[in-house]
């Protein structure tokens, strides 16, 4: 059965430079944007403005560098909900005419050019996950919560030409977790663990809150099994491991590693964590939908009545807009291993009665 629609109002909350300018701005508004990462990307902002008057081109021009902070407020009665976006540093200014339209880009404040851009080369012995990203974090000005400390020291790791974000979100990779700088701090959380959450809502075919919804399952750049292959000079011992994805069909590739070790479980995990971050984007989808702030990164979101691609779906990236249309959320979603296993009995079945889809899309009362 379709939801029922209740109105609603959206409104944003602007403060520029510490004032709140939000009722100043709201007779310009032309869209705003705010994008959510689940990792290793800033967040960042668009604000399009109408800009007839040069209000915006003259005394209002802001200046790069300025910081913004933002939030959604969805008035949905009975209930007044609010998505705080964070804090925003300005990184482009863009004018356009006719018509005169002002555009504002401003990117996570937390997400500063050393931490992303500048390069560095350096080693790391002796020490955690969790020591190396606490020395990355006080280095950059930042905090760190980590959500699982993963185990064991590295007794060495380069970082070679790699910005500290770069190089993290790397090692966080090895270790299964997944990084992202969000409000001034280093957030460091086990991917599983997220991937396991009740999911916020349920969409299905005949949803009405639903506008459009692509997904896409591929073998391109996707393996079949991960081999850990390395012989430590000092001990004269030789380690490999090797981890198999039983939900992998249609790719027989292996992925090899040749990469230092210290134990045969250090392997094991390096096969299966490089493996699975490998194969995350085997079943991949976009959704686009009517607003709702609950609709961020790092949340799961169910999916009913879509054949071999039903079932509970990780929230990769959001992006909520409002314009004259109204308030939206655009989602990138990837499949979790525990649902593949689950869309592969349901792909089964359904070719056991004749139906064969590897494609999806959905637009409206379309099914393609």
């Amino acid at each position: 059965m379709a939801n029922t629609i209740q109105a609603r109002r959206t409104k944003i909350a602007i403060t520029y430079q510490g004032k709140d300018i939000s009722e100043d701005l709201a007779p310009y508004l032309i869209s705003f944007s705010f994008t959510d990462n689940s990792g290793g990307k800033a967040d960042d902002l668009a604000i399009s403005l109408e800009d007839r008057d040069g209000l915006w081109l003259n005394s209002w021009t802001p200046s790069k560098g300025d910081i913004i902070q933002a939030s959604i407020i969805s008035e949905h009665y009975p209930d007044t909900l609010s998505l705080p976006c964070g804090k925003f540093t300005v990184d482009q200014i863009d004018y356009s005419y006719p018509p005169a339209i002002f555009n504002i880009k401003a990117v996570s404040s937390s997400v500063s050019k050393s931490v992303s851009q500048e390069k560095h080369s350096r080693s790391w012995e002796n020490l955690s996950l969790k020591d190396i990203a606490a020395d990355i974090a006080a280095n950059n000005g930042l905090s760190l919560y980590m959500s699982s400390y993963g185990s064991g020291t590295l007794d060495r790791i380069d970082q070679t030409e790699q910005s500290d974000l770069e190089f993290l979100k790397a090692l966080c990779e090895d270790y299964g977790q997944e990084c992202k700088i969000q409000q001034g701090q280093i957030v460091i959380y086990d991917l599983e663990e997220f991937e396991a959450k009740e999911p916020i809502t349920t969409i299905s075919i005949n949803d009405e809150r639903l506008i459009s919804i692509r997904f896409s399952s591929k073998s391109a750049k996707v393996y079949k099994k991960a081999k850990v292959k390395y012989h430590d000079a000092l001990k004269d011992e030789d380690y490999e491991a090797d981890f198999e994805d039983d939900d992998i069909e249609g790719s027989e590739r292996e992925l090899l590693i040749h990469e230092r070790v210290r134990s045969m479980a250090e392997a094991e995990n390096l096969a299966k964590n490089r493996l699975k971050a490998a194969n995350n984007k085997e079943i991949t989808g976009s959704l686009n939908m009517l607003g709702d702030i609950r609709a961020v990164a790092g949340q799961t979101i169910t999916l009913e009545d879509f054949g071999a691609f039903s079932g509970k779906h990780f929230i990769s990236k959001a992006t909520h807009k409002v314009d004259s249309s109204g308030y939206t959320v655009s989602l990138e979603l990837g499949m979790p291993k525990a649902e593949k296993s689950k869309a592969k009995s349901r792909k089964k079945k359904s070719q056991a009665k004749g139906n064969n889809t590897s494609e999806l899309y959905y637009e409206g009362e379309m099914l393609y």
